[in-house]
């Protein structure tokens, strides 16, 4: 039976109609797709999606009750075109979309702005479920490239370690190099980390603050009708608080769809991370290893054919296009980074710039006029040093910046080729500014040099062109894979080393070279005359390159270069910078042991003018000399281990068979414990063996840190006495205990040290530390004794060095104090030799000072005004600035009594025996009051001197007493 046909009008009409029922009806029934778990009897396919779009993992959002096509009475036609079956996630959130889209439409606010609300939300979720999507594809990438990458790199490292370096491993290893550069432009691709990481925390923040989120779906309803002033219907209230419950649903997907973008982009960056470290490892074995492998053919005909194509390669515009869009692409991923650079290479030049200046300016006499020879000489080897290291500070610092973080083949190249140019720039710079007019050569050498501006002049003009040669070579070679390498780049290189080969003819030419009478000078007698050999040293080099190059070791050749210029220009750098030094040196030893002749000081209570000059003189003087070469002799010894060391590790590389020489002693197993957290948040705890090898070069470095330590023990004393008891006043047994605590200190770092170089673990000697202990329990119990005993005598200090003491039935003074025996020496000379067990078990009497001080009291009165604590201080102070009274005993001063118009004072100091007690009692008493009368606190009435004790027998001398006016003592 046919349909009924109806006017088309008719037709409209109804559309019309479903279309405005379809209006006022919530889309929540599209989520129900989106939130709900597929029919049973229709699964539909799982699709490879982030957790946060599964089904199981929006378990928190409540599923609707009513299904989709109830609620929107969806047709056969509907049904036909996907909307009443179930759909994927991101179908189902575009579908909700769409109608909140129409709702929005067809209503008027609040409902509106709440529904294209939601309709942003959910497009929100779309982007964000492809950005998540996107970001798991990139991190399943990344960890398999990590895994393939450290699978490969161990078993390169096995087939060398087990077979050497064959030509089949060379040849593999020369293919792993090109590919390096390929793994570093994939690495950096995931570089975005950092700032899509901080967009998704902004977007998850600004989800956060939804003033209207659906949390209370009636009382955030009631306040959106009440901000219309309108009255709604109940269709309307219902409709907007269906609303604002599909808003809650999508935003709390959102964030939990957050949540886990940023665990997914913490797990990327981690990743990327480890792979950039383990490509990093995996250029060093490369370069290590591949050095005298050849890199290409020898130089034939063919080559020189292809330098018009090389050329017209080089000058592509394509390549400049590349290269603009990979720096602003590299400039939005990292802008900070960028502007950092900038304004680092901005201060450089102004540091170059002021220095430069100052420079100058010092060799016209401008500038430190009036400062002393070695002043000027040494401010201007530093700015010598510091003007020439701008200029290839700055190359380095674009290419570092150029080969990290976002990186492309076309930054890595123009990387490459700054890296090159910044190395040809220190080489140039150094010497030219040595030679510069003005400069360190010209004012402050003494030597003359007679084409010195020429050749000024010549290294500035030679320079550039080295460094624009040396980047153009360098990006040659790595441009289109490497394909001109053998043709233009080689032609170039060839042409670079002969222009170098020149230019050292130039300077080093045996006779009317422009170097010759600074070698003359500088080199002695013996560099002079083999100056013949440096000239073919220094000739000879650059044509052996151009030979290397020419065979098909062009990389060796570069290798070969790259530490050749580090070892020039550090070796110029340090000679610059050597007086320097030694300047420094001797001024920093004279302010550490304080001979630097200081302005003479004058007593301001007596007429006598000090005139000591704290110069060293006579003995000590020669005790200072004999200090000063050896610790020169040690520093000497250091900088020469240092200059060997740093060599070898610069140039180990290049000679393989070097590595032959520094075999494998025994090997070193240790156990380590790592800490790692799982997914669950747990912390699991796992214990592995490393093996750690210990060689010859290990041995060698354990017996030097035991030769330092040894003779860093044997100069203490004299260190001691230089850098310490020039400022701090020690008693001789203090002086003694440090210097004994100080030799077993460094002894103890030193065996330290050792020991942990060369693999000695406490677990190694724990059992024999046992055994050593069972028999200091058992045989060496007297010895134990005396050393603890040894360690009270220096802590506790009983008796100073030159004490008399009794130990027992033996007498005499202490001569020496160490960790087992103290020494006594008596008048006869002999010494005695007691165990330090004897000072803890047996009596001891010490008699300190007897026979040998005086002890001088003084009396006086001053005023009742003021306080006694302060007298008696700068008594103190004044008794200490006399130069025969001891520091020990230290000179005291107490108040003895109080009367009604003065108070008087007692002041106590020690001299040594030899000095007649009364002059200087005497002697003292007229200082004494003649300083409280100048601050007028001398009293009227002074008292009598009390008694002073005999040395020998403690009786006192009777002093006559003097009495007052009235006949009473003061």
């Amino acid at each position: 039976m046919n349909p009924i046909p109806l006017p088309r009008a008719r037709w409209k009409l109804l559309f019309c109609l479903l279309l405005g029922v379809a209006a006022h009806a919530p889309c929540s029934g599209q989520n129900a797709h989106l939130f709900s778990s597929p029919r049973p009897d229709s699964p539909r396919p799982e699709l490879q999606r982030p957790e946060f779009l599964r089904p199981d993992s929006l378990r928190h959002v409540p599923a609707r009750q009513e299904s989709s096509a109830a609620r929107w009475d969806f047709s056969d036609a509907d049904r036909s075109a996907g909307w009443g079956v179930p759909q994927s996630p991101l179908r189902s959130a575009q579908q909700s979309q769409a109608r909140f889209r129409e709702i929005a439409d067809a209503n008027v606010a609040p409902i509106s702005e709440v529904a294209n609300d939601n309709a942003h939300f959910v497009e929100q979720w779309i982007d964000l479920a492809e950005r998540h999507s996107d970001l798991s594809e990139r991190l399943d990438q990344a960890t398999a490239k990590l895994q393939a990458t450290s699978a490969d790199l161990d078993d390169i490292t096995s087939k060398i370690e087990h077979y050497g370096l064959t030509p089949t491993i060379g040849l593999l290893l020369r293919s792993k190099q090109d590919q390096l550069d390929q793994w570093q432009v994939r690495d950096s691709d995931n570089s975005f980390v950092s700032e899509d990481l901080a967009r998704a925390r902004a977007l998850q923040l600004a989800i956060e603050m939804v003033d209207h989120d659906g949390s209370n779906v009636q009382a955030q309803s009631e306040r959106l009708w009440a901000a219309t002033q309108r009255p709604a219907s109940v269709s309307e209230k219902s409709q907007l608080q269906a609303l604002l419950r599909d808003r809650h649903q999508w935003l709390t997907a959102l964030r939990q769809g957050y949540e886990d973008y940023q665990q997914k982009l913490s797990e990327l960056d981690t990743t990327t991370r480890a792979s950039t470290k383990l490509t990093s490892d995996y250029r060093r074995l490369v370069d290590r290893h591949i050095t005298w492998i050849r890199s290409g053919q020898p130089l034939g005909l063919s080559d020189l054919k292809q330098l018009r194509s090389g050329l017209a390669a080089l000058l592509d515009a394509r390549r400049s296009g590349d290269f603009g869009y990979s720096l602003q692409r590299k400039w939005v991923s990292d802008s900070v980074a960028g502007i950092g650079l900038m304004f680092s290479i901005v201060v450089i030049l102004i540091v170059r710039w002021r220095a430069k200046t100052w420079l100058i300016g010092i060799g016209e006499r401008k500038r430190l006029r009036h400062a002393t020879t070695d002043a000027r000489l040494l401010v201007a080897s530093v700015l010598t040093v510091t003007v020439a290291l701008t200029l290839p500070t700055v190359l380095y610092a674009i290419a570092r910046w150029l080969g990290s973080g976002y990186v492309s083949e076309s930054t890595l190249n123009a990387s490459s080729g700054f890296y090159a140019a910044a190395l040809v720039a220190l080489l140039v710079e150094v010497p030219r500014q040595l030679l510069r007019n003005w400069g360190y050569v010209d004012k402050h050498v003494a030597v003359e040099l007679p084409r010195r501006e020429r050749a000024s002049n010549y290294l500035k003009l030679i320079g550039f062109a080295l460094v624009m040669a040396a980047y153009l070579i360098s990006l040659t070679a790595e441009i289109d894979h490497g394909i001109w390498r053998g043709s233009v780049a080689r032609v170039g290189f060839i042409v670079a080393m002969s222009l170098v080969a020149w230019t050292l003819h130039l300077s080093l030419r045996p006779s009317g070279g422009f170097l010759e009478p600074l070698i003359a000078k500088l080199g002695g007698h013996v560099i002079h005359r083999i100056r013949f050999v440096i000239y073919i040293i220094g000739v000879g080099f650059p044509l052996a390159m151009i030979a290397l190059t020419a065979l098909g070791y062009g990389f060796t050749a570069i290798a070969i270069i790259q530490r050749a210029i580090i070892t020039v220009a550090a070796l110029l750098i340090a000679v610059t910078l050597w007086p320097a030094v030694k300047i420094l040196s001797a001024r920093g030893w004279a302010l550490l042991t304080g001979t630097a002749p200081p302005p003479s000081s004058r007593d301001e209570h007596s007429d006598h003018r000090d005139p000591v000059d704290s110069s060293a003189s006579g003995v000590l003087a020669e005790h200072y000399l004999e200090l000063k070469h050896q610790l020169a002799f040690l520093c000497q010894c250091a900088l020469v281990f240092a200059t060997i060391a740093s060599v070898a590790w610069l140039w180990i590389d290049i000679f393989p068979s070097m590595h032959l020489g520094n075999p494998v002693v025994w090997n070193v197993h240790d156990t380590v414990t790592n800490s790692v957290v799982n997914e669950a948040g747990q912390t699991m705890v796992s214990s592995s063996v490393e093996t750690t090898p210990i060689t010859m070069l290990h041995l060698g470095f354990a017996a030097l840190t035991l030769f330092v330590a040894f003779q860093l023990a044997k100069l203490l004393p004299a260190l001691f006495d230089a850098l310490v008891l020039q400022r701090v006043s020690f008693d001789e047994g203090m002086e003694h205990f440090s210097l004994v605590l100080g030799r077993f200190v460094l002894f103890a770092v030193g065996c330290f040290i050792a020991c942990k170089t060369i693999g000695i673990r406490w677990q190694t000697i724990q059992w024999l530390a046992v055994g050593l202990t069972i028999g200091l329990g058992f045989g060496l119990q007297d010895m134990v004794r005396n050393l603890f005993g040894g360690l009270i005598v220096l802590f506790e200090k009983p008796a100073h060095l030159g004490d008399f003491i009794s130990v027992g039935n033996v007498r005499g003074r202490v001569a020496a104090q160490r960790l087992r025996t103290t020494i006594l020496s008596d008048d006869d000379g002999r010494e005695v030799i007691i165990p330090n067990q004897n000072f803890v078990g047996e009596q001891v009497v010490n008699w300190r000072g007897a026979g040998r001080l005086s002890v001088i009291p003084v009396e006086v009165a001053v005023s009742r005004d003021e306080r006694p604590a302060d007298v008696c201080r700068l008594l103190t102070e004044l008794a200490i600035e006399q130069d025969d009274v001891l520091l020990t005993p230290t000179p005291q001063a107490t108040l003895v009594c109080v009367g009604k118009r003065s108070q008087r004072i007692e002041l106590r100091v020690w001299i040594e025996d030899g000095h007649d007690a009364e002059v200087y009692r005497d002697a003292l008493l007229r200082l004494v009051r003649r300083y409280l009368a100048e601050k007028n606190w001398l009293a009227k009435t002074q008292p009598a001197q009390p008694p002073m004790r005999d040395r020998w027998d403690g009786s006192e001398r009777d002093a006559p007493r003097r009495r007052s006016r009235n006949g009473r003592a003061a």
